[in-house]
């Protein structure tokens, strides 16, 4: 699929207030050793998460999605959301190059029927802590140059600003470069839809 925008983003987006407030929200949670599909892979992941499903987080973040799918074109179908990934960076933690959507839909162990059979289509991240509390933890996109052969690598300019909201194709490779000093959160979340057909 060839994309006109590969992310769209809303600098400095959420007010601060509100970020606190999802801040002490996701602190206030069982916060646990992220794993992947794998487990506990830290050759792919080290980090920590908990998990949020507050409606209304869910009405902060969708007009961002919805926007962004409407003006970056894609249009993707979407009818869900998982629930919310509240993540901690701390010093050395890092997730490396990866994709959120999986080569299978999702399989939901309760059969959830808005989550069961369908795929991640739009990812979004949303930055919850101040650029100034920690060093490192860049945000990086990774695609093939158009017409080449060449990797390019974007660094998201702002992705660090408090507030900042970042939507994407969730089968855009990305990661978190590893956090050298300080500590680093965050929200995501995945928007999902029936697979493409």
């Amino acid at each position: 699929m060839i994309l006109t925008h590969k992310c769209w983003y809303f600098k400095k987006a959420i007010p601060i207030k509100i970020c606190k407030k999802i801040l002490k929200a996701g602190r206030e949670k069982l916060i646990k050793k992220a794993r992947t599909s794998k487990g506990i892979d830290k050759i792919t992941r080290d980090c920590e998460i908990a998990w949020l499903s507050e409606k209304w987080i869910y009405d902060i973040i969708n007009p961002f999605i919805h926007s962004a799918n409407k003006n970056a074109g894609w249009n993707f179908k979407w009818d869900w959301n998982e629930d919310s990934q509240f993540t901690i960076y701390e010093k050395g933690h890092y997730y490396n190059w990866h994709y959120d959507q999986q080569p299978l839909p999702l399989k939901h162990k309760h059969k959830n029927k808005n989550i069961n059979g369908k795929i991640r289509k739009l990812s979004l991240t949303l930055q919850l802590t101040d650029k100034s509390q920690y060093t490192g933890g860049d945000f990086q996109f990774k695609w093939i140059k158009e017409n080449q052969d060449l990797l390019e690598v974007l660094t998201v300019d702002g992705a660090k600003d408090i507030g900042t909201v970042i939507v994407f194709p969730s089968f855009i490779d990305h990661r978190i470069l590893p956090i050298t000093k300080g500590k680093r959160e965050s929200l995501v979340n995945w928007s999902l839809g029936r697979p493409y057909e």
